[in-house]
């Protein structure tokens, strides 16, 4: 039996959704480093997909990407296509298990983002909105991977899902109540 405070969970994930996108519509923008920007809506989708079942995860995945088109000037539709699909596998392949910094959370994290930000460099080169093969996977591609992983670290650190949760222990030593993760 788990007790879990539930409203300062969503509080949480609440203020996180909001900085994101108050960064991607702020920050994101001004922020260009070798051609690559912050994706701040793949970042929010990937941290929050990593505790989150999959139905769950589709729906932040969904409405992440859908914020991202409508605020950038790429084609609508694509980006949340691209964050649906990777939420989904995302969380399937995390089980909902994985949240804060931890290695194999930033290494499940990073790995999702470089095929996010390859896929969409060679569709935005399909599409004839990048005119070169090569600046559109490695330009965009890696050095976006780059700048959303060091966003990413930050965002792990303060997901609330990696927060210890309360719960019964069925051992009689020391104190009623046990920390897990």
């Amino acid at each position: 039996m788990q007790i879990r405070d539930t409203g300062r969970s969503t509080r949480s994930i609440a203020i996180m959704c909001a900085v994101a996108a108050v960064c991607q519509v702020a920050l994101s923008p001004q922020i260009s480093i070798l051609g690559g920007s912050i994706n701040f809506m793949l970042v929010l989708s990937c941290v929050l997909s990593l505790s989150s079942d999959a139905p769950s995860a589709v729906y932040i995945g969904f409405f992440s990407g859908l914020f991202f088109d409508l605020t950038s000037a790429a084609p609508i539709g694509l980006m949340s296509l691209l964050l649906t699909v990777s939420s989904f596998l995302l969380a399937g392949s995390s089980r909902g298990a994985l949240g804060g910094l931890t290695p194999d959370s930033l290494r499940l994290v990073v790995g999702t983002m470089f095929v996010v930000n390859l896929v969409y460099g060679l569709c935005l080169f399909f599409m004839g909105v990048q005119s070169d093969l090569l600046w559109a996977l490695l330009g965009h591609g890696i050095s976006s991977t780059v700048l959303d992983a060091i966003v990413s670290a930050l965002f792990l650190m303060f997901n609330p899902s990696s927060a210890p949760t309360r719960s019964f222990s069925a051992r009689g030593r020391g104190s009623r109540y046990k920390m897990t993760r």
